[in-house]
């Protein structure tokens, strides 16, 4: 585990005594994926965005929230060096919010139970969030907290499916529509009550096939999801093409805050 200087400030002072209220909440900042898909020189969530990587955009918007927080970034071993340089530029020394850096692990939710295990006892409430979603905004982080904390549920933000869906073979050859009705498309960042989540990753490596997000590992354990409205701009980066839709976000929201200026 790796700490950054603000972490260090924020939790201890020298004497032992703790000169801030701990932290309740705690995000898992997922940036350990090599990104096979995209086929770029490095780490998916290092790619760069008119000159910020991925994680920067991500770790803006997890100390941005308005509570006492803590912040794990699970990344390459090889890349903690450089995403620590990044949480001193972002992060400043007077934030509510620690930070820490841990490796991934072989798989991503082996990467996500390390990131909860490094977060502080204190955290009774954690958000998991992919890096490759970085124009996920603080209102979608705010909407799936206010949803963990009013039912006591795990909750994911989620769109309605609007193309129609068809199966097909593997030679390409369509045999029948499927009722899109029912179906949704999830997104991060995903939240939960500490002790599901932490229970739920405890047991996910029984499972033969890999779970594809942690909704699943908590479903799988027998706990219950629920989805709040998500939104267009929490786009994931997966291919070369994603690249272009993100650049698409990045220009909008550039260009809306000149006009506010």
């Amino acid at each position: 585990m790796y700490m950054n200087g603000s972490a260090l400030s924020n939790e201890q002072t020298p004497g032992g005594a703790t000169p801030h209220s701990l932290p309740m909440l705690g995000v898992v900042l997922v940036a350990a994926g090599r990104g096979e898909r995209l086929g770029a020189a490095v780490p998916k969530a290092f790619v760069e965005l008119r000159g910020r990587t991925l994680i920067e955009f991500g770790i803006a918007v997890a100390t941005s929230l308005p509570h006492r927080g803590h912040l794990v970034i699970v990344v390459p071993e090889q890349r903690a060096a450089q995403t620590l340089d990044l949480i001193d530029s972002i992060v400043q020394p007077d934030s509510s919010w620690s930070v820490t850096v841990v490796p991934g692990g072989r798989e991503r939710h082996e990467s996500v139970s390390f990131g909860i295990d490094a977060l502080p006892e204190s955290v009774n409430t954690v958000l998991v969030h992919d890096a490759a979603r970085p124009f996920a905004s603080a209102e979608l982080f705010e909407r799936v907290i206010s949803e963990v904390h009013r039912t006591g549920d795990s909750v994911v933000p989620a769109l309605p499916i609007a193309n129609t869906l068809k199966r097909v073979d593997a030679e390409g050859i369509v045999h029948e529509t499927i009722d899109r009705t029912p179906l949704v498309a999830v997104q991060t960042p995903q939240g939960f009550p500490r002790e599901t989540i932490a229970a739920a990753h405890a047991t996910a490596q029984l499972h033969t096939d890999p779970p594809t997000d942690d909704a699943e590992v908590v479903q799988r354990a027998g706990a219950r999801v629920r989805t709040v409205t998500g939104e267009m701009r929490a786009h994931k980066l997966t291919t070369p093409d994603d690249l272009r839709i993100l650049e698409f976000f990045l220009a909008a929201n550039v260009v809306g805050l000149a006009e506010e200026a």
